[in-house]
Order: C-alpha cells, then sequence, then structure tokens
C-alpha cells in the first residue's frame, strides 16, 4: 500500500516536469540547474531518548538538478532530483552495552536518499532569489531506526549571475526531512546547507 502511495507521488511529480518542459519551451520561459552541495546535517529526536545509541552525520554531500518555469517577473515554480549521500557514525553508551556487544556493533554505515522538490521562487532582485517548498524524500538505505522517507521542507535564498544564457549561482538552505514520515520514526534529519552551480536560460 505504501509502495502504490509513493508510485502515484512520482508520477505526479514526473507529470509536472513533463508540463513544464512542454509549455516552456514555447513561451522561451524555460530554465535549467546543476549543483552541487554540502550541508552540516543531524538527526533531531522528537522525543528525547536516554541511553541510546547516538547517530551523528558526518560528510553529507549531494548533486542535482532542478527545472524552473518563469510565471511572471518575479516568479518561478521548479523541480527536479535531489542525490544525497552521507556516513552515519554509531556512538554507543558504554555503560549501557556489555563490552563484548560493543566489538560487534557497527562503527558507521551509509547514509543514502533521493530528493524530489517542488519550489516557488522569489526574486526580490535580479541577482537574489528567495525559495520555498515541499520535499517527497524516498531513503535508499535500509536501516527502520532512522527511517527519512516521507516529506519534508526547504527555506533557501540564493545569489546568481548570468552571463549572457549561461550563469553560476550560490544557495545556502535549510531542510527538514521526514516532518510527514511515511513510516513512524523518532529522527528528523535536519540541513544547514549550501549549494552552487551552473545554470541556463533557454
Amino acid at each position: 500500500m505504501k509502495n502504490s502511495y509513493q508510485h502515484k507521488i512520482l508520477f505526479l511529480l514526473v507529470s509536472i516536469v513533463s508540463i513544464l518542459s512542454s509549455r516552456t519551451f514555447a513561451q522561451n520561459t524555460f530554465y535549467g540547474k546543476v549543483y552541487y552541495g554540502i550541508s552540516d546535517a543531524a538527526f533531531l529526536e522528537k522525543e528525547e531518548m536516554i541511553g541510546v545509541i547516538s547517530k551523528d552525520v558526518d560528510g553529507f554531500r549531494e548533486f542535482g538538478f532542478l527545472v524552473g518555469k518563469k510565471i511572471s517577473k518575479k516568479w518561478a515554480i521548479e523541480t527536479g532530483l535531489n542525490s544525497a549521500v552521507a556516513d552515519i557514525i554509531f556512538k554507543p553508551n558504554p555503560s549501557m552495552f556489555p563490552v563484548q556487544e560493543l566489538t560487534i556493533l557497527p562503527s558507521s554505515e551509509s547514509f543514502k536518499m533521493f530528493s524530489f522538490p517542488v519550489l516557488m521562487r522569489y526574486s526580490i532582485f535580479p541577482f537574489l532569489f528567495v525559495n520555498a517548498g515541499p520535499l517527497l524524500d524516498i531513503q535508499r538505505s535500509e536501516n527502520p531506526s532512522y527511517k527519512q522517507s516521507g516529506f519534508g521542507y526547504l527555506l533557501g535564498i540564493g545569489a546568481e549571475h548570468y552571463f549572457k544564457k549561461v550563469g553560476f549561482f550560490v544557495h545556502p538552505h535549510f531542510k527538514r526531512h521526514s516532518t510527514i514520515p511515511f513510516v513512524s520514526t523518532n529522527y528528523n534529519l535536519t540541513e544547514f546547507g549550501l549549494q552552487f552551480g551552473l545554470s541556463y536560460n533557454f
């Protein structure tokens, strides 16, 4: 049932991208972006748990693309695909585990996640913008103790500069994942990040 629901959401997002692409080519208001980013990320507990294994996020990085449609001089809508990876470092409380168990517990594991954003963007000045919107997150790594698949959100501000049709941009942002989770979890992955990349106006 959950997989069917997620497939419907993915189909909706792909349909949005297709509609934007078909209409924007005709109106010459289409643009695309590719980017790489890094984040200071952490798992925040919804309810404090004492004596359990803590989870630190190390080396969080991401890359992705966005396609956008200008709907007025100031406003645009954007969607795309983001792929994020990180290392999860486990730090067990020595007082809660026997020494024998500490030697066999994993010290770290890989974290992987796809995100599908749908963002509204507002241009404050030609070189400065803000954007915000929901994220559909699909965690690709399997660990039910901190599952992040669900709906989150992004808030950001950015600066960009164009040389004719080609430009570059930087995009500081805040993300909170699993605000509405598909599977119950006690953790929200939270990011303070920076993306930078290239853009192109068609």
